[in-house]
């Protein structure tokens, strides 16, 4: 039923992006809107209040305007216009050097373009991810049992190479005491100081995703093997007390659990529309 949500919701968009051609029309006379006032128009160019401050933020005169600066910048622009329409008409947009300082603007622009589409895209089809009372409740049900058990978790952590914390672990299987093997990352920790290496008792949607299942098969007074996370971080940790909870319900975990659960939603239904993006699109890699 869950496959067949997402299939349908993404029939759906598929459909919209049918008329997205139909709206670029209508985007351009948005896009007057957007572009700010005109100020001037050389030859039927704009000249609008952004490529003024454009130029105030160049030179790093912004705080500094007045009515008498913004005319002298909006004649500068003006002039420069004038200028670039005369070189184009001299074909002197066909110098080389100039071609590759302007593809790489281009590539730029469009990189810009395509991250905040991308997230503006993203969001969209999280608008689309609804998750019902239903859905919650079962996931509750499910996970009642782990999402009303707090962890008391020590850690040892490291990013970067994985030298240091197999070395930890070395050390740790070898009868180091936990706590003196975590100390060695805070050499000058001031007395009395909270440890930075307990990290207290945590709830259920604290426990970061690489540590997956591993702190529910934990005892406590047990440590885990090395885990490994994204972006090269590493974790050793020690569970040392875990508890019970029955305050925590339904009500006071349903708005984590709708997030998580849009989140899944949101994530099939992007993987979906991408595949169906890529079947009906001409892809083709240059050798």
């Amino acid at each position: 039923m869950k496959k067949l949500t997402v299939s349908l919701i993404a029939v759906c968009l598929a459909a919209s992006l049918l008329s997205c051609a139909e709206k670029r029309e209508a985007n351009r006379e948005t896009d007057t809107d957007t572009r700010g006032k005109i100020l001037a128009t050389v030859n039927g160019v704009s000249i609008t209040e952004y490529d003024v401050k454009q130029i105030v933020r160049r030179f790093g005169h912004e705080g500094e305007m007045n009515p008498e600066t913004d005319q002298n910048v909006l004649e500068t622009l003006v002039r420069d216009e004038l200028i670039y329409q005369q070189s184009v008409e001299l074909g002197l947009d066909k110098n080389p050097e100039y071609r590759r300082k302007l593809h790489q603007v281009e590539a730029q622009l469009r990189a810009f373009q395509r991250q905040e589409m991308k997230n503006l895209y993203r969001g969209h089809i999280r608008n689309k991810a609804e998750v019902t009372d239903s859905e919650a409740q079962q996931y509750f049900e499910k996970n009642s049992i782990r999402m009303q058990t707090k962890y008391h978790i020590w850690q040892i952590f490291y990013r970067g190479e994985r030298t240091q914390i197999d070395e930890a672990e070395k050390d740790l299987k070898s009868g180091t005491p936990f706590e003196k093997v975590a100390s060695r990352r805070f050499p000058k920790l001031p007395k009395g100081m909270k440890t930075p290496w307990d990290l207290g008792y945590l709830h259920w949607n604290q426990i970061p995703p690489s540590w997956g299942d591993i702190v529910d098969r934990l005892e406590p007074g047990q440590v885990s093997d090395v885990i490994k996370g994204q972006n090269e971080r590493f974790w050793i940790i020690r569970l040392v007390d875990k508890t019970v909870d029955p305050n925590i319900t339904f009500a006071t975990e349903k708005a984590n659990i709708v997030e998580i659960l849009r989140k899944q939603k949101a994530d099939e239904l992007y993987d979906t529309m991408l595949s169906q993006m890529k079947a009906k699109s001409k892809i083709i890699f240059q050798k």
